[in-house]
């Protein structure tokens, strides 16, 4: 079956695809950096401590509440209401009186019970003195305002306003400031201060699921492309087949490009691999499906690498950054050992790219138009024990059900089919594998 789909607006660069991958791996880095840092170990221990109903209920209190509203503010001013009494101004008054404190004074000893002897009151002219001090209207005005409820309210309010609790408990609750003042502030300053810095909040962004689903991806290959010669390297030149009386390095003679054994691959000072075709004339062995292999000229030479011997899988993510230049045909693919199936990560026509894969008695293939010549896109096939997921960059172009039954490794080929004549390079900067 043929599809064809387009690339879209909101598609990722390439520059942003990159990007992306580098950020996944310095965000898994960095998360797992904070998960085993101090700074992070006291958010947690203070997040169910600042959260709790409880202190912010207090903290509440403690902004909201009004001194006036409280009972030391109540307790204040009613004492100081109670000294400035009538009955408490006058008791002052009258206690200060020397008549008055001789009288109290005499009525704290022994002596005073004799003032209800008539007796004992004539026969001591002292004890006369006291029974008329006693009598005097300053002594029994001093009585009447010592014995008030309005003396009594007094000394019980001046007991409690003058103890050191209640000092202290005034002294904070007048103060408009004083969450400020507590240890629970210190543990909120310091818990929003955490909270709200960058490492914690990018911590909190982050969900936990996906960074574990980003490290299940362990890599199996990668190649950089950044070798001299292609012996330094995890490819070999030429097909690869599970028979290994079956000849490797081979042409094909319905095609216009010999495979030039690896000649025709080089890497570049800037880091990419490149896989050309290029016109020069070859005499080389060709297979033909009806008469076997024949000498056959070429016009021109292309090639084709593996990496069978040292990296092939069954399933993974497969990634890979590369452009296509020229009219030549250029494939990179996913080739079990055996001619099929063949499952295309990025085929180039000369026009536009397909995808697909390709089993012995069916096909798949998706043309993505947009995709323009020269400029690198990453490629990746995502192959899961049910699927097989193409993407350009960041956009899913294809899907179709997992039916390899086989391990496959990546090949690279640069060719010519029957009628093309033309000139091209395939580029690619990185090619990457993972297993999940």
């Amino acid at each position: 079956m043929k599809h064809v789909t387009q690339l879209k607006a909101d598609t990722l660069t390439t520059a942003q695809m990159e990007e992306r991958i580098r950020q996944v791996s310095t965000d898994i880095r960095r998360y797992r950096d904070i998960e085993n840092s101090s700074e992070l170990a006291e958010f947690m221990a203070l997040k169910p401590i600042v959260e709790a109903k409880e202190f912010q209920d207090y903290k509440q209190e403690l902004l909201t509440t009004k001194y006036k509203d409280r009972e030391e503010y109540r307790l204040l001013r009613d004492y100081e209401s109670a000294k400035h009494s009538w009955h408490v101004r006058w008791f002052h008054f009258f206690r200060g009186r020397s008549k008055v404190q001789e009288y109290m004074h005499f009525a704290e000893t022994s002596d005073f019970s004799k003032l209800k002897d008539p007796e004992a009151v004539k026969a001591d002219p002292r004890l006369k003195r006291m029974q008329r001090l006693g009598n005097s209207f300053a002594v029994k005005r001093y009585l009447v305002h010592k014995n008030s409820h309005e003396v009594s309210e007094y000394y019980r309010l001046r007991d409690i306003v003058n103890n050191t609790e209640f000092r202290t408990r005034n002294h904070f609750w007048k103060n408009p400031k004083r969450w400020y003042t507590t240890l629970q502030s210190q543990q909120d300053g310091k818990y929003q201060a955490l909270k709200e810095s960058s490492n914690i909040k990018f911590f909190l962004s982050q969900d936990p699921k996906k960074i574990a689903e980003y490290e299940a991806y362990q890599e199996m290959f990668a190649d950089a492309c950044q070798w001299n010669r292609m012996q330094d390297s995890q490819w070999k030149a030429g097909f690869y087949y599970g028979n290994n009386k079956l000849k490797t390095s081979h042409s094909y003679a319905n095609e216009e490009a010999a495979m030039n054994n690896g000649r025709n691959v080089q890497c570049s000072r800037d880091g990419r691999m490149q896989v050309a075709v290029k016109a020069e004339h070859a005499s080389v062995p060709a297979w033909d499906a009806k008469k076997g292999f024949i000498m056959k000229d070429y016009d021109y030479t292309g090639d084709v690498i593996q990496t069978a011997e040292d990296f092939r899988a069954a399933e993974g993510m497969f990634q890979v950054k590369a452009s296509f230049t020229g009219k030549a045909h250029g494939a990179i693919c996913l080739m079990s050992e055996n001619r099929l199936p063949i499952l295309r990560i990025a085929e180039w026509d000369g026009k536009n790219v397909t995808m697909g894969v390709t089993f012995e008695k069916f096909e798949e293939q998706t043309t993505v138009e947009g995709l323009k010549e020269g400029t690198e896109y990453v490629f990746t096939v995502f192959i899961s024990s049910a699927d097989i997921t193409w993407y350009v960059n960041n956009q899913e172009v294809a899907r179709t059900a997992n039916k390899l039954g086989t391990k496959v490794f990546p090949t690279v080929i640069a060719f010519l089919p029957e009628g093309v004549k033309a000139t091209g390079v395939t580029s690619i900067d990185w090619f990457k594998a993972y297993k999940h």
